[in-house]
């Protein structure tokens, strides 16, 4: 294993660790980004470290006591991991409300974590991308977000420093973005749970520190060429707000396929949209939040998931879709009938496997091998 991965992993295995050493270290604040769509360039802006909290494949035993047991466990996990003080080295939380369930169990969090100490704050967004008032009100809750840093930090968030934050966060995207296309040629230059490390790696470690690294993984791979290969090409795709168990990354590489991209939380949904660095950089942010990559929980007729997808299988050249769903995750299921009927009719597979804390499954070892068996014997009678 590089150097680089193998840092990459090992911030991923231990962050509480990693991050502990990082904070007495550097003397820096941190604050937790709840999933997805905290606009990070603000935070780093006001010379704070932001970062992704990440639940643990453990039972849930705290949480149950402040939040019903049908809430996803990436939310229920987190929070749990909070009441047990693994998340002591926050120094506050910036939440989302991306979907109803967030917006909830952020009031819980806040509840039950009486601290005057810690930065708390919510982001109110919208579903409805393309309304009229949808990038006047983000523009005010980003504008909200600002002076409470501000305010919490007694330092001013100048435009310059926002800009200047744009500048790095856009330029670790690119770094993601050659490295994917790296995989595209050549699927199984790494493993796929290893590319989840080093995504999930840049949503913890300080960006500029994550692009060294980047650059030097990046040095290994030149002048990598297309490399055909039997196995079917897939795409892995759901899981949107969780670091996925590498167990479930694995078993679709055990089962004969090879995963020439994705469309995960720790993957290419976080790096892929790049910001417009001539925009005044609050309406560039929140471009991105009206124009990034689709999802269930942003209604835009536009810019929708089907369309999206289709565009990434035919961009890769993949054979089919393996969709991980998280179980309890409302706004996803809902969208999975219509979505699995639309695949169909462009003859793109797909399969849908339902999650938990538990990883992988033999169950999921068989449907997964009898998926990979369907589109190479389909190949035959192309």
């Amino acid at each position: 294993m590089s150097n680089a991965l193998e840092k990459f992993k090992t911030v991923v295995a231990d962050t509480e660790s990693w991050l502990k050493d990082y904070k007495k270290k550097s003397g820096k604040k941190i604050l937790g980004c709840y999933p997805m769509y905290v606009p990070e360039e603000l935070v780093h802006a006001a010379g704070i470290l932001p970062v992704a909290m990440f639940e643990h494949d453990e039972p849930v035993t705290l949480a149950d006591q402040h939040i019903h047991r049908y809430v996803c466990h990436c939310l229920r996990g987190i929070f749990d991991l909070s009441l047990k003080g693994e998340f002591d080295y926050l120094d506050g939380v910036v939440f989302t409300d991306f979907c109803l369930t967030t917006r909830m169990t952020s009031q819980v969090w806040i509840y039950n974590h009486d601290d005057k100490d810690s930065f708390y704050h919510c982001i109110f967004t919208q579903q409805n991308m393309v309304s009229q008032q949808a990038p006047i009100h983000l523009r005010e809750e980003f504008q909200i977000l600002k002076k409470a840093l501000e305010a919490y930090t007694g330092n001013e968030i100048t435009e310059e420093s926002l800009k200047n934050s744009i500048r790095i966060y856009n330029e670790n995207r690119r770094l993601l973005k050659e490295l994917y296309e790296i995989r595209r040629k050549d699927p199984e230059i790494l493993k796929a749970s290893d590319y989840v490390n080093v995504v999930a790696a840049g949503m913890i470690m300080p960006k500029e520190m994550h692009t060294e690294l980047l650059k030097e993984l990046l040095d290994e791979f030149d002048g990598v060429t297309k490399i055909a290969s039997e196995k079917a090409r897939v795409i892995v795709s759901g899981m949107f707000c969780e670091l996925p168990n590498p167990s479930l990354m694995d078993m679709v590489e055990a089962s004969n396929m090879a995963v020439c991209d994705d469309d995960i939380y720790t993957g290419r949904r976080y790096f892929d949209y790049i910001l417009d660095e001539g925009m005044d950089p609050v309406e560039a942010m929140a471009s991105r939040h009206l124009n990034d990559i689709p999802d269930p929980n942003k209604h835009n007729p536009n810019n929708e998931w089907v369309p999206y997808l289709k565009k990434l299988v035919a961009e890769t050249g993949a054979e089919g879709i393996v969709m991980y769903v998280l179980k309890y995750c409302e706004a996803h299921l809902f969208d999975v009938p219509y979505l699995t009927h639309q695949m169909a009719e462009a003859g793109i597979p797909i399969l849908i496997i339902e999650t938990t804390e538990a990883g992988a499954t033999e169950q999921m070892r068989t449907r997964l091998e009898a998926f990979s068996e369907m589109i190479t014997l389909g190949r035959d009678e192309i």
